[in-house]
């Protein structure tokens, strides 16, 4: 009865310890998701990330109904972390749209400037038209 007892009991140990280990699984994903936002900042990168931080939140909020909260304050603060991570690689996002879009902004002026030289040139170097002699 020993033999039959013990691959139940392994069962058991090895689903509790899988279950105690999730929260930080789920880290590991974020800051792996987080790390790829920053390299291609992406709308789906970004919704990928907040989905993360999100179950992080409701695992951290699990172990704390089951009394854990010194196991859930050490998560919680890693989840703090990774936040400040994740807003970290949207400002850098931001400032390259930013970037991007005064640059855009810049070249059209540019063209524009262009375009009115080009105008003013085309008039001087037309001859004028001239006034009726004699009126």
């Amino acid at each position: 009865m020993r033999r039959s007892f013990a691959p139940f009991l392994a069962v058991l140990v090895a689903l509790g310890l899988s279950g105690c280990d999730r929260p930080q699984n789920t880290i590991d994903q974020t800051r792996k998701d987080i790390s790829t936002y920053k390299a291609n900042p992406t709308d789906a990168g970004q919704a990928k990330v907040e989905a993360d931080l999100a179950k992080l939140d409701q695992e951290i909020a699990k172990l704390e109904s089951k009394g854990k909260s010194d196991e859930a304050a050490g998560y919680r603060s890693t989840a703090e972390n990774l936040r400040s991570d994740y807003r970290a690689a949207r400002m850098m996002r931001a400032m390259k749209d930013a970037q991007s879009a005064l640059q855009g902004m810049g070249q059209t002026l540019k063209e524009a400037g262009q375009s009115i030289g080009d105008a003013f040139r085309d008039s001087a170097s037309s001859p004028s038209p001239t006034a009726p002699a004699g009126k």
